[in-house]
């Protein structure tokens, strides 16, 4: 399998590309690692998690994530808004957007409005497991010295300026992107060029992405996900998931 080329800021980024099709999704077998989920309040103690994250990733994705902080100038930290999900909250995001698209864009067709959801997040019933529900993916962001954001997007608002490699981008967005990029693909990560916050190792998409015949994660679960949300302290039973919570 060989990797796709890399695109440029120097190049309009094309939206028919905007996505990894399914298709060619479906056709990487996962054979699993069977590789346990870490809680990154413990693991990762360095990063920030943002309201809301569920914090579980697969035991060598959260050694990478640490990796990155290494990487990163000093007074930056890395921040995780979205690790892990369930299938439940992959179904909530689907059918949120769905009900916003529908409502803006009457006139579109089953085909578009899946087409285009496809574009934002990944079908929860597919059979190619959502990158977020195998513990191999992350979404990420960084902020400053001063705890704020880091600008990824000006002078662009929004998901037109979700392509990593968008090309109206300010001076400071895009020299920021390449910084987060240079520590994340050094750490072992890959993109998905759709989006500049969502990267992965592992999954069917990461193994799209380096050529590889195989993924290493599918789907995996965690027991009470809602009640274990950001900013929910850690347990203090264990420092990483049960091996008999959780399932590939």
């Amino acid at each position: 399998m060989i990797p796709p080329q890399k695109p440029s800021f120097e190049k309009r980024f094309d939206l028919r590309s905007f996505g990894e099709p399914l298709k060619a999704l479906r056709g990487v077998r996962i054979v699993d690692a069977v590789e346990p989920l870490v809680d990154l309040r413990k693991f990762c103690p360095q990063v920030l998690l943002l309201p809301g994250c569920l914090p579980f990733l697969r035991e060598t994705v959260a050694n990478r994530v640490n990796h990155v902080q290494e990487l990163l100038p000093e007074g930056l930290t890395l921040t995780i808004g979205t690790g892990l999900r369930t299938l439940s909250m992959q179904r909530g995001i689907r059918d949120h957007l769905a009900a916003e698209a529908m409502e803006k864009h009457p006139e579109w067709s089953k085909a578009t409005l899946a087409r285009m959801l496809n574009r934002m997040v990944a079908p929860p019933d597919d059979v190619s497991p959502p990158p977020h529900l195998t513990g191999g993916a992350l979404d990420v962001g960084l902020h400053g010295p001063d705890g704020t954001a880091l600008d990824f997007s000006s002078p662009i608002e929004g998901w037109e300026a979700a392509p990593t490699y968008y090309h109206r981008l300010s001076e400071t967005a895009r020299a920021n992107r390449i910084l987060l990029i240079t520590a994340m693909e050094a750490a072992g990560l890959t993109n998905y060029v759709g989006e500049w916050w969502h990267w992965s190792y592992g999954d069917q998409g990461w193994a799209l992405r380096v050529g590889s015949p195989v993924a290493y994660y599918g789907a995996i679960e965690v027991e009470d996900a809602e009640n274990q949300r950001i900013p929910h302290p850690p347990t203090e039973e264990s420092p990483g998931v049960p091996q008999d919570s959780a399932g590939a």
